[in-house]
């Protein structure tokens, strides 16, 4: 276990527990009181209820990456990465499949599934797709959707720069395939 009071990953886990997972787990208590109230009807409970599924989704991300920085175990990046997906893409018409499984550093593991967390969203809110898989190898992590080339439109917005840093932080590359008929994008660690 990494509880040396003074280490900067036990630092971020408490700073994670006592400001946002805090601060995510009030929202949904809010919300929850709003949901159940007598006045609201069922139109309005219904998009609530989604709401509040995906306040759920986050707040048990969070507690898995507070886990991540307190200890040297996690679940795998393919378990981690179906979390993740599934609570991204709950609301959309997005079908998902993961195959395969990757070894990941442990140092390595946070901006990885960060990185990849950033490419399903834009492939989700750029691509007009309707399936996204991403591969797993020893070595790579390939992500592949069906839409219309949104990566290669995004090649210079901030959220694929915030991707390349993260991954050239932690010694990885990354290569961009898009045209009219989807993306491939492939990480090499």
């Amino acid at each position: 276990m990494n509880s040396s009071p003074n280490s900067e990953r036990t630092r971020l886990a408490r700073e994670l527990h006592d400001g946002l997972a805090q601060e995510l787990a009030s929202l949904g208590y809010r919300l929850d009181q709003i949901i159940g109230s007598n006045n609201l009807d069922n139109i309005n409970r219904t998009p609530l209820r989604q709401i509040r599924f995906s306040i759920s989704g986050l707040i048990n991300q969070v507690r898995d990456e507070i886990f991540e920085l307190r200890t040297n175990e996690s679940r795998s990046i393919k378990e981690q990465l179906d979390q993740h997906l599934s609570t991204i893409l709950s609301h959309t018409d997005i079908t998902y499949e993961i195959q395969g499984e990757v070894e990941v550093k442990s140092e390595q593991r946070f901006e990885l599934l960060r990185a990849v967390r950033e490419l399903v969203i834009n492939a989700m809110r750029h691509a007009n797709c309707s399936v996204i898989k991403i591969k797993l190898t020893v070595n790579q992590i390939q992500i592949k959707d069906n839409g219309n080339g949104g990566a290669l439109e995004k090649q210079h917005s901030y959220g694929l720069l915030g991707v390349k840093e993260r991954l050239e932080g932690i010694g990885a590359l990354i290569e961009i395939k898009s045209g009219s008929t989807g993306s491939i994008i492939l990480i090499t660690l």
